[in-house]
C-alpha cells in the first residue's frame, strides 16, 4: 500500500501538469512566441476590444509584433468601457496590465476563457451573469468571449476556442510586461559573463598555487 501511495504521489502531480496550459514564456529561459502574440492579438481584437482596453500599451510596443501603424490607431481606439446594468453595473476594464496584477496570471485567462459550463439545476444565477467554474463564487458577468471561427489560423483553418484562450493569455501577458524578452537576455548575459569571470578567476589562482 506503502508503494502505490508513493507512486501516486509522484504521478498525479505530473498527470495535472500535463494537462496545465503551457507557457513559454514562464521558464527561466523562454520567452514569447511572436506568431502565438499575434493570434493572441487577433483573438483579442476579435472577440474582447469591443469592451475591453488597451490604454496603457505603447503604440511602438505593439508594432513590434508586426502590426502596422493604422491597425495599431485602430485597435487602441476601438476598446472602450462598456457597463452591464442588468449585471449590477459590472464594468468592462482596460487589460493592459491584468495579468501584472494576478497571482496565477496566463494560466488563470486561459482557464477563465474556457471556464463557461451550463449551470447546475439546483444553482440560483444572478441576473445578467454566467455560470464559470474558474470564476470565485461561479457567477460571472462577462458572457462567453471566444466565439469558434473568429480568428483564423496561418493554414487556413479557423482557431480552436482553446487555442484563442492560449494565445490571448500569452498576448496579455506580452502587454503587461512587454520587455521580459529583453530583460531575460540580459540576465542570461549578466550569469554568463560571471561564469566566465569566475573561471578566469579560479585559473588564475590555480595557476599561481602551482608556482
Amino acid at each position: 500500500m506503502r508503494a502505490i501511495l508513493l507512486a501516486l504521489a509522484v504521478l498525479l502531480p505530473a498527470v495535472a501538469f500535463a494537462g496545465a496550459p503551457q507557457f513559454g514564456f514562464q521558464s527561466w529561459f523562454g520567452g514569447f512566441d511572436k506568431a502565438e502574440l499575434q493570434i493572441g492579438f487577433a483573438t483579442y481584437q476579435a472577440n474582447c476590444a469591443r469592451c475591453h482596453s488597451l490604454n496603457l500599451v505603447s503604440p511602438n510596443e505593439l508594432q513590434t509584433l508586426g502590426l502596422t501603424p493604422a491597425q495599431v490607431t485602430a485597435l487602441l481606439a476601438k476598446g472602450k468601457p462598456v457597463t452591464k446594468p442588468e449585471a449590477g453595473g459590472a464594468v468592462a476594464g482596460d487589460l493592459s496590465l491584468y495579468e501584472a496584477g494576478h497571482r496565477h496570471g496566463a494560466s488563470a485567462v486561459f482557464d477563465l476563457m474556457t471556464g463557461y459550463r451550463t449551470a447546475l439545476p439546483n444553482m440560483t444565477m444572478l441576473p445578467g451573469h454566467y455560470y464559470n467554474i474558474a470564476y470565485p463564487g461561479g457567477q460571472i458577468a462577462m458572457a462567453p468571449s471566444l466565439k469558434p471561427g473568429s480568428v483564423m489560423l496561418a493554414d487556413g483553418k479557423a482557431a480552436s476556442v482553446p487555442v484563442m484562450a492560449h494565445d490571448v493569455a500569452a498576448f496579455l501577458a506580452w502587454t503587461a510586461d512587454p520587455t521580459l524578452d529583453e530583460r531575460k537576455a540580459t540576465g542570461l548575459r549578466a550569469i554568463l559573463f560571471l561564469l566566465v569571470l569566475g573561471v578566469v578567476g579560479f585559473l588564475v589562482m590555480a595557476t599561481r598555487m602551482t608556482r
